[in-house]
Protein backbone atom coordinates (compact mmCIF):
# COMPACT_ATOMS: atom_id res chain seq x y z
CA UNK A 1 0.00 0.00 0.00
CA UNK A 2 1.11 3.48 -1.32
CA UNK A 3 2.39 5.75 1.98
CA UNK A 4 0.30 8.59 2.39
CA UNK A 5 2.55 11.40 0.87
CA UNK A 6 2.75 8.72 -2.10
CA UNK A 7 -0.93 8.88 -2.56
CA UNK A 8 -0.90 12.75 -2.91
CA UNK A 9 1.39 12.71 -4.80
CA UNK A 10 -0.71 10.47 -7.51
CA UNK A 11 -3.35 12.21 -7.28
CA UNK A 12 -1.68 15.87 -8.07
CA UNK A 13 0.20 14.53 -10.65
CA UNK A 14 -3.15 13.08 -12.24
CA UNK A 15 -4.55 16.20 -11.42
CA UNK A 16 -2.20 17.78 -13.63
CA UNK A 17 -1.63 15.94 -16.16
CA UNK A 18 -5.76 14.98 -16.42
CA UNK A 19 -7.39 18.39 -15.70
CA UNK A 20 -4.70 21.38 -15.51
CA UNK A 21 -3.12 20.79 -19.15
CA UNK A 22 -4.79 20.20 -21.88
CA UNK A 23 -2.63 20.63 -24.35
CA UNK A 24 1.79 21.21 -24.63
CA UNK A 25 0.87 24.69 -24.77
CA UNK A 26 -0.33 24.91 -21.64
CA UNK A 27 3.09 23.59 -19.49
CA UNK A 28 4.40 26.16 -17.43
CA UNK A 29 8.28 25.05 -17.78
CA UNK A 30 9.98 23.62 -20.91
CA UNK A 31 11.73 20.94 -18.44
CA UNK A 32 9.26 18.24 -19.71
CA UNK A 33 9.07 18.67 -23.49
CA UNK A 34 12.69 19.52 -24.76
CA UNK A 35 13.79 19.75 -28.42
CA UNK A 36 13.83 17.06 -30.91
CA UNK A 37 17.32 16.53 -32.00
CA UNK A 38 18.65 13.81 -34.02
CA UNK A 39 15.64 11.84 -34.65
CA UNK A 40 16.00 8.93 -36.61
CA UNK A 41 14.24 9.28 -40.09
CA UNK A 42 11.63 6.12 -39.15
CA UNK A 43 10.58 8.09 -36.06
CA UNK A 44 9.52 11.21 -37.60
CA UNK A 45 8.43 9.51 -40.64
CA UNK A 46 5.79 7.00 -38.19
CA UNK A 47 4.86 10.53 -36.18
CA UNK A 48 3.66 11.63 -39.45
CA UNK A 49 0.92 9.55 -39.08
CA UNK A 50 -0.23 10.32 -35.39
CA UNK A 51 -3.66 12.24 -34.98
CA UNK A 52 -2.75 15.80 -33.97
CA UNK A 53 -4.70 15.56 -30.49
CA UNK A 54 -2.68 12.88 -29.52
CA UNK A 55 0.73 14.76 -30.31
CA UNK A 56 -0.85 18.09 -28.59
CA UNK A 57 -1.36 15.87 -25.21
CA UNK A 58 2.03 14.59 -25.74
CA UNK A 59 4.31 15.63 -22.75
CA UNK A 60 7.55 13.77 -22.88
CA UNK A 61 10.90 14.55 -23.27
CA UNK A 62 12.33 12.11 -26.02
CA UNK A 63 11.43 8.86 -27.24
CA UNK A 64 14.20 5.80 -27.16
CA UNK A 65 13.82 2.92 -28.84
CA UNK A 66 16.02 0.77 -31.10
CA UNK A 67 16.10 -0.25 -34.19
CA UNK A 68 14.24 -3.77 -35.95
CA UNK A 69 11.04 -3.87 -33.80
CA UNK A 70 9.08 -5.94 -36.40
CA UNK A 71 6.36 -8.44 -34.30
CA UNK A 72 7.96 -7.17 -30.99
CA UNK A 73 5.80 -6.76 -27.96
CA UNK A 74 6.12 -3.35 -26.47
CA UNK A 75 4.79 -1.75 -22.99
CA UNK A 76 4.63 2.01 -22.38
CA UNK A 77 5.28 3.27 -19.02
CA UNK A 78 3.22 6.57 -18.73
CA UNK A 79 1.58 6.49 -22.40
CA UNK A 80 -0.27 9.38 -21.92
CA UNK A 81 -2.21 10.19 -25.23
CA UNK A 82 -0.92 7.23 -26.63
CA UNK A 83 1.87 9.09 -29.25
CA UNK A 84 4.75 6.98 -28.74
CA UNK A 85 2.53 3.66 -28.16
CA UNK A 86 0.87 4.81 -31.92
CA UNK A 87 4.44 5.09 -33.22
CA UNK A 88 5.62 1.82 -32.37
CA UNK A 89 2.39 0.12 -33.57
CA UNK A 90 3.67 0.98 -37.23
CA UNK A 91 7.10 -0.23 -36.23
CA UNK A 92 5.98 -3.36 -35.19
CA UNK A 93 3.56 -4.18 -37.35
CA UNK A 94 0.48 -6.08 -37.22
CA UNK A 95 1.79 -9.19 -35.60
CA UNK A 96 3.34 -7.46 -32.87
CA UNK A 97 1.66 -5.46 -29.61
CA UNK A 98 2.33 -2.49 -28.16
CA UNK A 99 0.82 -1.69 -23.94
CA UNK A 100 -0.01 1.64 -22.89
CA UNK A 101 -0.08 1.99 -18.99
CA UNK A 102 -1.07 5.31 -17.80
CA UNK A 103 -2.66 6.34 -13.91
CA UNK A 104 -4.23 9.51 -15.25
CA UNK A 105 -8.00 8.36 -16.94
CA UNK A 106 -8.30 11.53 -19.15
CA UNK A 107 -4.93 10.85 -21.12
CA UNK A 108 -6.20 7.08 -21.50
CA UNK A 109 -9.48 8.11 -22.64
CA UNK A 110 -7.91 10.31 -25.31
CA UNK A 111 -5.29 7.38 -26.57
CA UNK A 112 -8.41 5.08 -26.53
CA UNK A 113 -10.49 7.51 -29.05
CA UNK A 114 -8.17 7.33 -31.30
CA UNK A 115 -7.70 3.36 -31.75
CA UNK A 116 -9.96 2.75 -34.95
CA UNK A 117 -8.44 5.68 -36.49
CA UNK A 118 -4.79 4.60 -35.98
CA UNK A 119 -5.76 1.09 -36.93
CA UNK A 120 -7.75 1.93 -40.31
CA UNK A 121 -4.19 4.93 -41.03
CA UNK A 122 -1.66 1.95 -40.70
CA UNK A 123 -3.36 -0.72 -43.06
CA UNK A 124 -4.20 -2.88 -39.93
CA UNK A 125 -7.05 -5.18 -39.77
CA UNK A 126 -7.46 -5.44 -36.12
CA UNK A 127 -5.62 -3.09 -33.85
CA UNK A 128 -2.15 -3.84 -31.93
CA UNK A 129 -2.43 -1.28 -29.26
CA UNK A 130 -3.81 -2.05 -25.99
CA UNK A 131 -4.38 0.79 -23.21
CA UNK A 132 -4.60 0.33 -19.24
CA UNK A 133 -5.80 2.66 -16.99
CA UNK A 134 -3.02 1.74 -13.85
CA UNK A 135 0.47 2.82 -11.79
CA UNK A 136 3.60 1.66 -13.69
CA UNK A 137 4.38 0.46 -9.88
CA UNK A 138 1.74 -1.92 -9.99
CA UNK A 139 1.84 -3.85 -13.35
CA UNK A 140 0.51 -6.96 -11.89
CA UNK A 141 -2.79 -5.33 -10.44
CA UNK A 142 -3.06 -3.76 -14.17
CA UNK A 143 -3.22 -7.49 -15.57
CA UNK A 144 0.07 -7.52 -17.20
CA UNK A 145 1.83 -11.02 -17.15
CA UNK A 146 5.16 -11.81 -16.09
CA UNK A 147 8.12 -12.15 -18.73
CA UNK A 148 5.56 -10.75 -21.52
CA UNK A 149 7.27 -8.04 -23.35
CA UNK A 150 10.58 -8.01 -25.01
CA UNK A 151 10.95 -4.13 -24.65
CA UNK A 152 9.54 -2.24 -21.43
CA UNK A 153 9.99 2.12 -22.56
CA UNK A 154 8.70 5.25 -20.53
CA UNK A 155 9.25 8.89 -21.62
CA UNK A 156 9.78 11.17 -18.94
CA UNK A 157 6.90 9.31 -16.65
CA UNK A 158 9.42 7.50 -13.73
CA UNK A 159 10.76 10.61 -12.52
CA UNK A 160 6.87 11.41 -11.44
CA UNK A 161 6.78 8.71 -9.18
CA UNK A 162 7.60 8.59 -5.40
CA UNK A 163 9.32 5.33 -5.54
CA UNK A 164 11.07 4.97 -8.63
CA UNK A 165 13.06 1.50 -7.19
CA UNK A 166 9.50 -0.29 -6.90
CA UNK A 167 8.84 0.30 -11.04
CA UNK A 168 12.38 -0.75 -12.28
CA UNK A 169 11.37 -4.17 -9.99
CA UNK A 170 8.24 -4.19 -12.00
CA UNK A 171 9.99 -3.87 -14.97
CA UNK A 172 12.03 -6.86 -14.14
CA UNK A 173 9.27 -8.98 -13.67
CA UNK A 174 7.46 -8.31 -16.90
CA UNK A 175 10.21 -8.49 -19.15
CA UNK A 176 11.57 -11.34 -20.91
CA UNK A 177 14.95 -13.26 -20.03
CA UNK A 178 17.14 -11.02 -22.50
CA UNK A 179 14.45 -8.33 -22.40
CA UNK A 180 15.46 -4.69 -22.45
CA UNK A 181 14.33 -1.17 -20.63
CA UNK A 182 14.71 2.07 -22.63
CA UNK A 183 13.43 5.14 -20.89
CA UNK A 184 14.53 8.96 -21.24
CA UNK A 185 13.95 11.03 -18.31
CA UNK A 186 14.84 14.45 -16.57
CA UNK A 187 17.45 14.13 -14.22
CA UNK A 188 19.35 16.77 -11.52
CA UNK A 189 22.55 17.24 -10.64
CA UNK A 190 21.97 17.60 -7.48
CA UNK A 191 19.76 16.17 -4.65
CA UNK A 192 16.36 18.31 -4.37
CA UNK A 193 15.11 19.68 -0.84
CA UNK A 194 12.48 18.42 0.94
CA UNK A 195 10.54 22.01 1.06
CA UNK A 196 11.19 22.15 -2.74
CA UNK A 197 9.61 18.92 -3.19
CA UNK A 198 6.57 19.93 -1.85
CA UNK A 199 5.44 22.17 -5.00
CA UNK A 200 2.69 20.51 -6.74
CA UNK A 201 3.49 22.30 -9.90
CA UNK A 202 6.88 21.56 -10.10
CA UNK A 203 6.14 18.16 -9.39
CA UNK A 204 4.14 17.66 -12.32
CA UNK A 205 6.68 19.58 -14.90
CA UNK A 206 9.47 16.90 -13.25
CA UNK A 207 11.40 19.81 -12.03
CA UNK A 208 12.10 18.59 -8.42
CA UNK A 209 10.95 14.43 -8.88
CA UNK A 210 14.07 14.22 -11.45
CA UNK A 211 16.39 11.47 -10.74
CA UNK A 212 19.41 12.47 -9.39
CA UNK A 213 22.81 11.49 -11.21
CA UNK A 214 25.46 10.54 -8.58
CA UNK A 215 28.84 11.01 -10.23
CA UNK A 216 30.65 8.70 -8.17
CA UNK A 217 28.67 5.73 -8.65
CA UNK A 218 28.24 6.68 -12.43
CA UNK A 219 23.90 6.16 -12.04
CA UNK A 220 21.18 6.97 -10.26
CA UNK A 221 21.08 5.12 -6.42
CA UNK A 222 17.64 4.05 -7.72
CA UNK A 223 18.93 2.45 -10.48
CA UNK A 224 21.57 0.29 -8.51
CA UNK A 225 19.89 -0.79 -5.90
CA UNK A 226 16.62 -1.54 -8.35
CA UNK A 227 18.79 -3.81 -10.52
CA UNK A 228 19.78 -1.97 -12.94
CA UNK A 229 23.75 -1.26 -13.99
CA UNK A 230 25.90 1.14 -13.67
CA UNK A 231 25.63 3.70 -16.89
CA UNK A 232 28.38 3.62 -20.19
Amino acid sequence: MAAPRDAEIHKDVQNYYGNVLKTSADLQTNACVTPAKGVPEYIRKSLQNVHEEVISRYYGCGLVVPEHLENCRILDLGSGSGRDCYVLSQLVGQKGHITGIDMTKVQVEVAKAYLEYHTEKFGFQTPNVTFLHGQIEMLAEAGIQKESYDIVISNCVINLVPDKQKVLREVYQVLKYGGELYFSDVYASLEVSEDIKSHKVLWGMCSVSSLSVSVSQRSTPPCKEGGVGPLG
